[in-house]
């Protein structure tokens, strides 16, 4: 499974029409050049969705040489932000042919070539973050000082992303842009990994796309699964105003054996009619599956004594199918650790990039 990538360099010291002048006389093509709005940070270098393969990175080579001789350098303002698809590449495509067709499609139309196919799954997303979340720190150590705690990649919290049920509530977990990881780029077809400090050095650069791709494929490769999966859900406690009749009968049904008409009838004053009323508005408020009427036949009765015998019962939990991407059992899942699955080559340039910046 491979999943396309995009890179935004950020750099100081050299003006963006200098950048795309040195850009043209050099033949690069595929690369916005733009203003970036951060104080100190001259210009921002976007380049085109990419994949992993040594056509990448030798276009990746040629963009670094052509801002470094122009004399941009970076500095501690500056930020490497990777973009990484939110889908994989439809099935089929060649990682070397979508890199060449991304950069000349780019180049044509102005826009980002697609070629994709389903996104991931909350739950794939939700342990990608958790990895992450849960080594910060051994994250922070492969970095400068100054992208630890940064106030435009801010660290998430492991507990709030826990607690996250779906794509939305995985946004809601984060900082909005200004995080580690961000989710907001979505709707646009990618997850943003923000962490990394500005360089203009390519190998740097690789380097840590390859670590983040890793990451993800080792999240989707073995450590989730697809197929069907049972989520149990607790109904709400009380929905409604709790002195409100509604909010009374709502309370007599959610209880082991729940309440039946008559039983509402006395503790609300509420005809039948109200009674089988209101259980219709609970439904709506809490899914027919947590609402159960059990009928007077049910209990051995004729037809009709409905007021005394019918019964009607919110359950305290609900039970749905759901298909899609599961966490495997916890004998069958991949390790935790960042580094599972990595290189021994990028395992070693990360472990002494880190005895580094002690």
């Amino acid at each position: 499974m491979t999943h396309s990538f995009g890179i935004e360099i950020e750099t100081s010291g050299a003006s963006i029409a200098a950048i795309k002048s040195e850009f043209s006389n050099r033949g690069i093509k595929g690369c916005d050049v733009k203003p970036d709005g951060t104080p100190s940070v001259d210009a921002e270098i976007v380049l085109p969705p990419l994949a992993d393969c040594q056509v990448a990175f030798e276009y990746l080579e040629s963009v670094c040489a052509a801002i470094a001789a122009t004399g941009a350098t970076v500095n501690r303002s500056c930020g490497l932000h990777v973009h990484i698809s939110n889908a994989p590449l439809a099935d089929g495509s060649n990682p070397s042919t979508f890199t060449g067709d991304s950069i000349a499609h780019k180049y044509r139309t102005g826009r980002y070539l697609s070629r994709h196919g389903d996104p991931l799954d909350a739950v794939a997303v939700k342990d990608i973050m958790l990895r992450y979340t849960a080594q910060q720190g051994t994250v922070d150590s492969m970095l400068p000082v100054s992208r630890r705690g940064n106030r435009y990649c801010m660290p998430l919290n492991a507990l709030v992303i826990e607690q996250a049920n779906d794509l939305n509530e995985l946004t809601r977990a984060t900082h909005g842009k200004f995080s580690t990881i961000n989710l907001t780029t979505w709707s646009r077809g990618t997850i943003e990994f923000r962490q990394h400090s500005g360089t203009i050095e390519a190998v740097k650069i690789w380097n840590w796309v390859q670590f983040i791709l890793n990451l993800v494929n080792w999240t989707i490769a073995e450590r989730v699964t697809s197929g069907a999966r049972t989520i149990v859900t607790d109904t709400p406690l009380q929905p409604f105003r709790g002195g409100s009749r509604v909010g009374v009968q709502y309370t007599m049904m959610r209880t082991l054996r729940g309440a039946t008409t008559r039983d509402i009838m006395d503790a609300t004053g509420c005809s039948e009619q109200r009674v089988r009323a209101a259980v219709s508005e609970i439904r709506t408020r809490v899914g027919d599956a947590a609402v159960v009427t059990h009928t007077q036949q049910s209990n051995g009765a004729r037809y009709g004594d409905g007021t005394d015998l019918t019964r009607y019962q919110v359950l305290m939990q609900v039970e749905t199918q759901s298909s899609g991407a599961t966490l495997r059992p916890e004998n069958r899942r991949g390790m935790e650790s960042i580094w599972a699955g990595l290189s021994d080559e990028l395992f070693e340039y990360w472990n002494t990039r880190i005895i580094e910046l002690r």
